[in-house]
């Protein structure tokens, strides 16, 4: 994990610290430091991300957390994601598209369901160009299901088995800013389903985008694992 946690920092830590030299010796032209002023910047909020979702990643998997479940409208807080994400989604050129009953009723913890839809949403974008990203969902026996499909550059089978790994990224070459970008966006999101007495699954081939399907089962129908 130190090792890990050290690769992930060592990059922005670089960063910040090859432009602070720049400025202390006059070295940045004065047209380019709000620029590299601008960079430092996104590079601190990414060390801070980074050190915020492994505290977090950490209270979920040693189950620190408390849940607290309620039904309420899935719908509503996935039309939420889609306009927090839509320009995140637009720098890539994709569209956001859901499909969706109007009132779609889950039975989860709130405001970790948002966290584990955005999650899912963001993990999508960055893995898909000039494409489309549908999140759908529908009622089944006693549960809800969410699917979050695209048509990214997917992944193999070797890739699937631990695609919900800590620090594991399908595409480690690709570099997008945003949630998700230190590897842990997905191991939380697989946590918190579990601890939810939920279920998820992912289907992809390479090229042919990926789907991610999540299942949330009403009260009293949970599926808790024994782990």
């Amino acid at each position: 994990f130190l090792a890990d946690a050290a690769h992930e920092m060592r990059t922005p830590l670089t960063t910040i610290n090859g432009i602070l030299e720049g400025l202390q010796y006059d070295a940045i032209p004065e047209e380019a430091k709000p620029k590299s002023i601008s960079l430092m910047k996104k590079e601190t909020k990414r060390l801070i991300r980074l050190v915020n979702e492994n505290l977090d990643f950490e209270k979920i998997r040693n189950n620190q957390i408390l849940l607290v479940k309620t039904s309420f409208n899935a719908t509503k807080i996935l039309e939420d994601v889609k306009m927090q994400l839509s320009q995140n989604a637009e720098k890539e050129h994709d569209e956001i598209r859901i499909a969706a009953p109007s009132d779609l009723s889950v039975y989860a913890d709130k405001d970790r369901f948002t966290q584990i839809i955005f999650n899912l949403v963001q993990n999508a974008i960055q893995f898909t160009k000039n494409g489309q990203i549908v999140i759908s969902g529908r009622r089944k026996d006693h549960a809800t299901k969410i699917v979050v499909m695209d048509n990214g550059i997917g992944m193999s089978d070797e890739q699937m088995k631990y695609i919900f790994d800590r620090f594991f990224k399908a595409d480690p070459s690709r570099a997008h800013q945003g949630t998700g970008e230190s590897g842990l966006g997905l191991s939380i999101v697989s946590s918190l389903i579990k601890q939810h007495g939920g279920k998820i699954s992912v289907d992809s081939s390479p090229n042919e985008g990926a789907i991610f399907t999540i299942t949330f089962f009403d009260e009293g129908f949970e599926q808790y694992l024994s782990e």
